[in-house]
């Protein structure tokens, strides 16, 4: 079966269109997968097949981040822009997805503005996971829905999705990617995540005798009654910063509340860069977290950096070998 004719097994009844290399030949082949409240997921998301599969795949899943905000259907067409650019031949997703021969998703989670609140999703804030009600409840949740989703397509197609996917992002992307990985180690082959640790969720329920809050830690979060410590020791992940980065999400209301900004200055330091980055590197190493690796980019301030890509490239070229093949 060639990969035209594989995608659309996998596509299904939703359309797909090509994507093509600076030769003029196609170099893969996205698709809109529609929601599936069934199944257990609201939102849609963009799936990208690159035209050269590894043998078991691996799913890369690319946490959304954007910056603009507004009402549902504004939030969703924004989210859906966004993605079309990340998978589309210039997005750097698009050209992993082709190095490493693997898909990748990007779930179509807006972030919606209701009233005076921001659903800040992308990032897995206490008020995103404070919703009760679909389409927003519980998006972390969703994305599992949608891998099951993506891995029965490829099983109706004989293909063997590998059961962990590989989970990155930038910004919100990587909160995303590092809180995702947290709150669900037992998913996730790999993280990686960038422009993300001017805060930093800790695996502690408690620390210096504080019950940690969500998103400081986990020790007011019932979502994770069932973390396992263990598992996410073993989850490789990779985390870079601009040293340059003054981006921080910690000083806005849709990010913290006042209670969680507060007990984070207290405990962390209120100084994102360099000083709080410093200081989860040195809680990584002492609760013997070795898998965690930390990179720091001189002179880059909040973007991913042309360098960046060959250091990820290489991580997950390292992982993939052993666990895929």
């Amino acid at each position: 079966m060639d990969t035209k004719e594989l995608v659309g097994v996998i596509a299904g009844k939703d359309p797909f269109t090509e994507s093509f290399d600076r030769n003029g030949c196609p170099d893969g082949y996205l698709f809109t997968g529609s929601p599936r409240p069934e199944m257990g997921f609201h939102f849609g998301y963009f799936f990208y097949l690159p035209a050269s599969l590894r043998e078991q795949p691996v799913l890369i899943v690319e946490g959304p981040a954007v910056g603009e905000i507004g009402p549902m259907d504004v939030a969703c067409r924004v989210v859906a822009e966004k993605a079309d650019f990340e998978l589309s031949a210039s997005g750097f997703p698009h050209i992993l997805a082709g190095m490493l021969g693997c898909p990748v998703i990007m779930p179509l989670f807006p972030r919606p503005q209701e009233g005076e609140s921001d659903i800040y999703t992308h990032a897995l804030t206490s008020m995103a996971m404070a919703v009760s009600d679909p389409p927003l409840a519980r998006v972390d949740l969703q994305l599992i829905a949608m891998f099951q989703d993506i891995k029965n397509r490829f099983a109706g197609a004989g293909i063997n999705l590998y059961d962990k996917f590989i989970v990155k992002g930038f910004s919100a992307g990587g909160r995303f990617a590092a809180r995702f990985t947290l709150l669900h180690p037992q998913y996730v082959l790999a993280a990686v995540g960038g422009g993300n640790m001017h805060s930093f969720t800790l695996p502690l329920r408690t620390y210096q005798n504080e019950t940690l809050l969500w998103p400081n830690g986990i020790g007011n979060a019932d979502f994770t009654e069932d973390f396992d410590y263990e598992c996410y020791k073993r989850v490789r992940q990779l985390f870079y910063m601009g040293d340059q980065d003054f981006n921080s999400d910690v000083p806005y209301g849709d990010s913290y509340t006042e209670e969680e900004r507060q007990q984070l200055y207290r405990l962390f330091g209120e100084v994102d860069m360099p000083d709080r980055w410093n200081l989860y590197q040195k809680l990584v190493s002492e609760l013997g977290l070795h898998n965690i690796v930390c990179k720091t980019n001189i002179g880059l301030g909040h973007r991913p950096g042309a360098d960046i890509r060959g250091v990820i490239v290489s991580f997950l070229k390292d992982i993939l070998p052993e666990a895929a093949n």
